[in-house]
């Protein structure tokens, strides 16, 4: 399964998405998987036994904060902050 950058991008804005961690934005859970940002495009890491060792590296990184959102650089454009307080 696939999600438009643009689509990951409302949900972050909206506190739907969890970063691997503060400083890795290229994994992220949303509506319980994981997700990994892939040209224009983010992909659902589709196997249990990945999903789950995601978990267990997120939990390692103890991230319970909300990331600003990928480099949009990933992507070829600017980089914005989403959902970042000041």
């Amino acid at each position: 399964m696939e999600m438009t950058h643009e689509t990951m991008m409302a949900r972050w804005e909206l506190g739907l998405v969890t970063p691997m961690s503060a400083t890795i934005s290229t994994f992220a859970k949303t509506d319980g998987s994981w997700w990994t940002a892939a040209e224009q495009m983010w992909r659902r890491v589709s196997l249990a036994e990945e999903n789950k060792r995601l978990d267990f590296h997120h939990d390692r990184f103890g991230s319970n904060v909300q990331a600003a959102g990928p480099p949009q650089s990933l992507f070829g454009g600017q980089s914005r902050s989403f959902g970042a307080s000041a």
